[in-house]
């Protein structure tokens, strides 16, 4: 089996979960912006900004660490120290975390509330669920490198479950029971957006408590000898971790600081709110991720990984573009995914999806130096990334609000791939199919220019007029690529048939 049929196949089966879950989610955001105004969606939006943040701090780019050591230890016993080394290092950071949370307690609350979005239980859980999932952050890393995927699957879909359960349940039910006995004492007027955050932590916990068979052989030892070498493997990727974060959601803070109180929190929602749209691009990107990154740097011989990285490039990239004209020329119907206040911000979902397609380039192209343990060259790419986010959002919030951002957004993750592309070709060449790429991105953005320029007023034929403007990329892959369309649906049929 080639290395990207395999990576295809992985990409898959986690991407079945993550579809799960993700769709689960996606329930709960067409809830969520039916049932808060975009201001309160805001402010739950602006602390969940925070939440990746400490998730970096705290797992220090050991969660990297653990897949690119794993192969290397020796035996059962290795890889045991290697599990409780790293699960006793987050878990202690976990606990200092907090800590410093509730020493910090009144700063933060005075600082939120001058951004109208101060809330000490809000503080206090958010740094509690930092805490919690950074801890489970490892096992679930551990699952992955052994590929047991049945229980990451129903770990995931449970946490999903509970937190979206308990959410109908706040915001639906309790309200119409808060006078019951048992119920009085769980209702809290005025607490709104808090719910979610109580929801989320009780799901976060529940993890954990069925993450405990994974770690029945854990004890709380570090090797000292070995720590030290997960860190200077890892230190960079904290320190990128950081920067490549705070390129994914410091838009959200500066956009709280940069505009005027009374529109602030609504515009973080109205953001965040269609960013879930576009987020069905990284929910690809997030599956591919979990399947090529414990492959590409565990699984695949060194001497392999350049023409493996080259065509898992040109697939991933066929795939985005596909996806970016999928949700495009059918975003009439991917709209009611928000609620109706929320769809004014809809003219920016072709600029997030392309950055986030510049984001799953940067993904894959990021392996190349993480297979050579050159993981500083991560800092140089992400700190870079992260003077254009801030600059570019900078000068263009105060003139284009949450729009600004967008935009910001789709220059940093240009830079990053132009960067990590240009290092890439000076300190370890990789032969990537740049003709393939150019080709499909254009024919990509050629249909979609297509569709804006025609776009019939009737939403039926504008639909029925874009799906042929989508049948058409097809057809175009399939003969570039040379595949028997006929041919592929009649193996896929004699393989389902051979399982029965």
């Amino acid at each position: 089996m080639s290395i990207v049929k395999k990576l295809a196949g992985q990409t898959a089966t986690y991407g079945l979960s993550t579809i799960l879950v993700k769709f689960i989610n996606y329930v709960l955001t067409i809830y969520l912006t039916r049932v808060l105004t975009d201001a309160q969606y805001g402010v739950q939006s602006y602390y969940y900004a925070f939440i990746p943040f400490g998730l970096t701090v705290l797992t220090m780019g050991l969660e990297t660490g653990y897949f690119r050591f794993v192969g290397k230890a020796e035996g059962a016993e290795g890889r045991n120290a290697l599990f409780n080394t790293i699960m006793t290092t987050v878990s202690a950071a976990a606990v200092l975390f907090f800590v410093a949370v509730l020493l910090l307690l009144d700063p933060i609350y005075a600082y939120t509330s001058s951004l109208g979005a101060g809330s000490r239980p809000i503080i206090l859980m958010s740094g509690a669920l930092i805490a919690v999932d950074a801890v489970s952050a490892i096992p679930y890393a551990k699952l992955r490198a052994e590929n047991k995927v049945r229980r990451f699957v129903v770990t995931k879909v449970a946490n999903v479950v509970i937190n979206v359960g308990l959410c109908l349940f706040f915001y639906s039910v309790l309200p119409n029971v808060k006078n019951l006995p048992v119920f009085d004492r769980m209702w809290i007027e005025g607490f709104g957006v808090g719910y979610i955050f109580v929801a989320n932590l009780v799901a976060s916990l529940a993890t954990i408590a069925m993450l405990v068979p994974q770690m029945r052989s854990y004890r709380p030892v570090i090797d000292r000898r070995l720590l030290g070498a997960l860190l200077v493997f890892s230190a960079p990727l904290l320190v990128s971790g950081l920067s490549g974060t705070a390129n994914e959601f410091i838009d959200r803070q500066l956009l709280a600081a940069l505009l005027p109180p009374e529109v602030n929190m609504s515009s973080v929602g109205i953001y965040s709110g269609v960013m879930k749209i576009a987020a069905l691009m990284y929910l690809f990107i997030q599956m591919y991720r979990f399947a090529a990154e414990p492959l590409f740097l565990a699984n695949v011989k060194k001497e392999d990984f350049k023409t493996a990285n080259a065509e898992a490039m040109k697939f991933f990239i066929i795939a985005s573009v596909a996806i970016f004209l999928v949700i495009t020329l059918y975003i009439d119907l991917f709209q009611y995914f928000i609620g109706p206040d929320f769809r004014v911000g809809i003219r920016i979902v072709p600029v997030l999806l392309l950055s986030n397609m510049m984001i799953g380039i940067y993904v894959n192209m990021s392996f190349w130096y993480k297979v050579t343990d050159r993981t500083v060259f991560a800092v140089i790419i992400s700190a870079a990334g992260l003077v254009v986010t801030i600059g570019l959002n900078l000068l263009l919030i105060p003139r284009m609000g949450y729009e600004g951002s967008a935009w910001a957004r789709l220059g940093c993750e240009s830079a990053m791939v132009v960067l990590s592309y240009a290092l890439n070709q000076r300190y370890y060449p990789i032969r990537y199919d740049l003709r393939s790429a150019v080709f499909y991105m254009a024919a990509g953005g050629a249909i979609y220019g297509l569709s804006v320029a025609v776009s019939p007023d009737n939403t039926a034929l504008r639909l029925a007029f874009n799906s042929l403007l989508m049948a058409a990329f097809l057809w175009l892959f399939l003969r570039k690529e040379r595949i028997d369309a006929a041919a592929l649906v009649k193996n896929i049929v004699n393989k389902i048939k051979r399982r029965r």
